[in-house]
């Protein structure tokens, strides 16, 4: 799959906004005889979403994708909170087309009391970053009129990452030097997105005998960032009701979701590869502000990842392929639409700020494991997620965007009940189905995607 193709399933919505907005404005010369008059370029409503036309020396970033996005197969609870990663940086133009950038990631999570640590606690892992960018049609869009100098387009970036990727260690010893393609815009006035795939040599740690590998991955940042210098006129604080619809009556809506929807890593040995497709129906209960939603999604992983042994001190390398479906039923309350409409900023509709109370049902199709190398069971006894009920209250936003896209956000808390988990024997040997304990959880949600 080419470089391309990865970029735009993500953002496809977000790139087709972005070249229209290109295409939509250009100079035009009259010639008269007096001289030439080039006719004023007039801001679009993509422009003012984007924010293309707002010049911008520095950018500070807090990446909230990962961190609130926690993914259906992998539930986070209350006493195992597992890899919960946060990322800031910043980034400085140097000059129209070049920037340099500085990023630092750290993934939080709670170790329960285990055979390999004496006692339960926060254990962490992390990683610093280094970058630098060329905006490769950056000159040609501002000459054209059709961007300011800022942060927002194509760009080709170098980078270099050190990391520490194992939390029972402190050492700094995976590095990777990689070259990256990607798409950043500003979105609105504090928010932006970044989607990348990237592709390098890596180095491994060599408490774990690894080597180098020539390695490919996927990034997907979406969160808040602020810009400097600060820009206060008129023009940019404009209304953006032609953007986001806010008058509009909906009544039902179709959204499928784009985002995160693949995700593919790979070092030359270790790979992993992820397909999240998903499909929701909104439906309004009258003119009320209720309304009820059903999603559907599925989940395929295939992978082949390595294990280290702590008692023989040998890698071994196991192959895993899972596959599950998830069914979600939601009673929403838009509590502020009455509001919003009386004060004549919003239509009866599906955008806005919400409560929900949700009842998921997850069911595991498929998992399988198989040995690549000799074995000494490594995954013997380990347990796989099954299948299980959830109830949540979750609050929540979304908000239609231009004429065929959407964006959501969804953050609560809820419990895990009647449900069973699998236990792996061994190399042949079925799974064995076991009870699950009913549990406490937190679940989060981000979702882009086109609406109909």
């Amino acid at each position: 799959m080419s470089i391309k193709f990865h970029i735009s399933i993500f953002f496809i919505l977000a790139m087709q906004i972005s070249l229209m907005a290109q295409k939509d404005t250009s100079f035009q010369t009259i010639r008269q005889e007096s001289g030439e008059y080039q006719a004023p370029v007039i801001e679009t409503p993509s422009d003012r979403l984007f924010k293309t036309r707002v010049p911008s020396k520095w950018m500070f970033k807090l990446n909230l994708a990962q961190t609130f996005n926690f993914r259906r197969n992998d539930l986070q609870t209350a006493n195992t909170l597992s890899g919960t990663p946060l990322g800031i940086g910043a980034e400085y133009k140097i000059s129209p087309a070049f920037s340099v950038g500085a990023y630092y990631q750290m993934q939080l999570g709670y170790q329960p009391l285990s055979e390999f640590l004496d006692k339960n606690g926060w254990i962490y892992s992390a990683s610093v970053a280094v970058e630098g960018r060329w905006y490769h049609d950056m000159k040609r869009r501002i000459k054209e009129g059709r961007s300011a100098n800022n942060f927002g387009g194509r760009y080709l970036g170098l980078e270099g990452t050190w990391s520490n990727n194992n939390p029972l260690t402190d050492f700094w010893d995976d590095k990777r030097i990689a070259l990256r393609y990607g798409l950043q815009q500003r979105f609105m006035r504090n928010g932006y997105f970044d989607v990348s795939v990237g592709a390098g040599i890596l180095q491994g740690s060599p408490i774990l005998k690894h080597s180098t590998f020539f390695s490919t991955d996927q990034r997907i940042s979406v969160g808040l960032a602020a810009f400097l210098p600060k820009i206060r006129n008129e023009a940019q604080n404009s209304n953006l009701c032609d953007v986001l619809h806010c008058q509009d009556e909906q009544y039902k809506m179709l959204k499928v979701n784009i985002f995160d929807v693949i995700a593919f890593q790979s070092n030359g040995i270790v790979y992993n590869l992820e397909l999240r497709p998903n499909v929701a129906y909104e439906q309004k209960l009258g003119r009320s502000p209720f309304s009820v939603e059903l999603a559907v999604d599925a989940s395929y992983s295939n992978g082949k990842y390595r294990y280290y042994n702590l008692f023989d001190q040998k890698n071994y390398t196991n192959r895993i392929a899972s596959a599950s479906w998830n069914a979600t039923g939601e009673l929403r309350w838009y509590y502020n639409m009455r509001k919003r409409m009386l004060n004549g900023k919003s239509g009866n509709n599906l955008s806005g700020t919400f409560f929900g109370l949700q009842l998921n049902r997850h069911n595991l199709i498929k998992s399988a494991v198989n040995y690549q190398t000799d074995n000494p069971g490594s995954l013997d006894g380990a347990l796989i997620t099954g299948d299980y009920w959830t109830t949540n209250l979750v609050w929540g936003i979304q908000q239609r965007i231009l004429e065929r896209g959407f964006i959501q956000f969804k953050i609560g808390g809820g419990s895990t009940f009647g449900g069973n988990n699998y236990r792996y024997e061994g190399q042949g040997k079925p799974l064995t189905k076991i009870g699950r304990e009913n549990e406490l959880n937190v679940v989060g949600e981000l979702k882009v995607g086109f609406a109909f």
